[in-house]
C-alpha cells in the first residue's frame, strides 16, 4: 500500500490533460461491440477537428440518399440539397486541381476518382495556391499535399475534404455541408 508521500502531485494542467488523454481513449471505444474506431481524437475520424466526416461507411446526402464507400471510394450519388455545380467531369485533367472560385474550394481527380478540398488554410483561413504536386499557403508557408495532408508549416490540421455528387445534366456537385474523410471519391 503507497503512503500519501509516495505520490506524485500533479498540477491542475496535468491532471486535466490526463482527463483529457483518458475521455479520448474512452472515446476510441465502440461501445457494444468491442472494437477501436479508427480516427482523430476529435471524434471525426480525420483527427483535423473540422466536424464530422464519413470516411468510414458511407456519406447521406441532403436527400436521404446514400452514398455506400468501400475502401475510401464512393459510388455515383445525386446531388440535392445545398450543392454547387464544379462542370462537366470531362473538364477535370487527372491530377490537376481545378479551383471553384464560388465555394472556395479545390476539385481534384485522381485515379480513384473526384473530390473537393477546402481552398482556405486551416491555419487562419487564407486561401491557399496550387503548385504542381502540392498546395502551398502565402500567408505563413504552409504546404499540402494533392490530398489536403500537412507537408509542412504552422498548423497541424489537413484540408477538409468535401462530398461530391453527380448531377441530373453529369455534372459533378460538390455539397458544400457535407464533411467527408479525405480518402472518400466519387467515381462518375
Amino acid at each position: 500500500m503507497k503512503r500519501s508521500s509516495d505520490l506524485v502531485e500533479l498540477s491542475r494542467r496535468d491532471f486535466c490533460a490526463l482527463a483529457a488523454l483518458g475521455l479520448a481513449a474512452a472515446g476510441c471505444l465502440d461501445s457494444g461491440s468491442g472494437s477501436v474506431k479508427t480516427g482523430g481524437l476529435d471524434g471525426t475520424g480525420d483527427g483535423n477537428g473540422n466536424g464530422p466526416d464519413a470516411g468510414s461507411g458511407a456519406v447521406t446526402h441532403p436527400d436521404g440518399s446514400v452514398a455506400t464507400t468501400d475502401g475510401g471510394t464512393t459510388s455515383a450519388a445525386t446531388c440535392s440539397g445545398t450543392y454547387t455545380d464544379v462542370g462537366a467531369p470531362s473538364t477535370y485533367a487527372l491530377n490537376t486541381p481545378k479551383y471553384i472560385s464560388a465555394i472556395k474550394m479545390f476539385v481534384i481527380k485522381d485515379a480513384s476518382g473526384y473530390y473537393a478540398l477546402t481552398a482556405r488554410c486551416p491555419h487562419q483561413g487564407v486561401t491557399i495556391n496550387s503548385a504542381s504536386t502540392s498546395f502551398h499557403c502565402p500567408a505563413h508557408g504552409a504546404d499540402f499535399t494533392l490530398t489536403g495532408a500537412v507537408i509542412d508549416g504552422p498548423t497541424s490540421k489537413a484540408l477538409q475534404a468535401y462530398a461530391m455528387c453527380t448531377l441530373a445534366s453529369g455534372n459533378l456537385g460538390v455539397e458544400t455541408a457535407t464533411k467527408v474523410a479525405s480518402t472518400v471519391r466519387l467515381v462518375a
